[in-house]
């Protein structure tokens, strides 16, 4: 696998994640409406300190125990599959016009962004079972380009999304014109979803057929 190639897999795998509403987007939001800007680059700030290092022991783990070359088949399956659950969550949601906010109003009462970007990443079990299925085929993948070259890449290529869009819609949200009430946004989550089907589709039928 290229590094193109690889980019191209972990900025589309990892979109749907990014943009998908939960608690986080939803609290980011509100801090956005009083701080702006500022307060999206804080959430992603505490969003990275729990993301990264959970990227690193997950890829610690992987490497140490050689089980990319041993597992690799198995890591496949599991990735897809979690690829494929996320895709139809994410379809019904948009359906069913779901918008998950419980835990916003709470976060962003008292609460800075930069904690609340902590809080919200660490007790969020979205978040978690995502890196231990979908982000661990990442993960797996970069190993074709080192241990830790593997890592900063996969991580540059992830992270500046998580800025990206938490900044740009604390911005919009400071602005009054949140991202959440047009008409466009659950045609994008279709979209991205349509593409996580497509790839867990792909890992799985890789690793059913791999020794065939």
């Amino acid at each position: 696998m290229s590094v193109l190639d690889f980019g191209v897999e972990v900025i589309a795998i990892s979109a749907s994640g990014v943009l998908a509403p939960g608690p986080l987007f939803f609290t980011n939001l509100l801090y956005g409406t009083r701080q702006g800007m500022r307060s999206g680059i804080k959430v992603a700030y505490g969003h990275t300190v729990v993301e990264l290092p959970l990227i690193i022991l997950l890829a610690a783990g992987l490497f140490t125990s050689a089980a990319i070359s041993q597992y690799a088949g198995a890591i496949g399956l599991i990735g897809g599959i979690g690829i494929l659950g996320f895709a139809s969550l994410q379809i019904a949601g948009v359906v069913a016009r779901r918008k998950d906010v419980q835990a916003a109003p709470v976060m962003a009462s008292g609460k800075s962004p930069f904690v609340a970007g902590i809080a919200l990443s660490a007790l969020n079990p979205f978040f978690l079972v995502w890196w231990f299925t979908v982000g661990l085929k990442l993960i797996a993948d970069s190993a074709a380009f080192g241990l830790a070259a593997g890592i900063m890449i996969l991580f540059a290529l992830h992270i500046w999304m998580d800025y990206a869009w938490l900044a740009g819609t604390a911005y919009l949200a400071s602005k009054g014109s949140s991202v959440i009430k047009s008409k466009y946004y659950p045609l994008l989550l279709i979209a991205l979803a349509a593409v996580l089907l497509y790839y867990g589709t792909t890992f799985v039928l890789s690793s059913l057929f791999a020794d065939m």
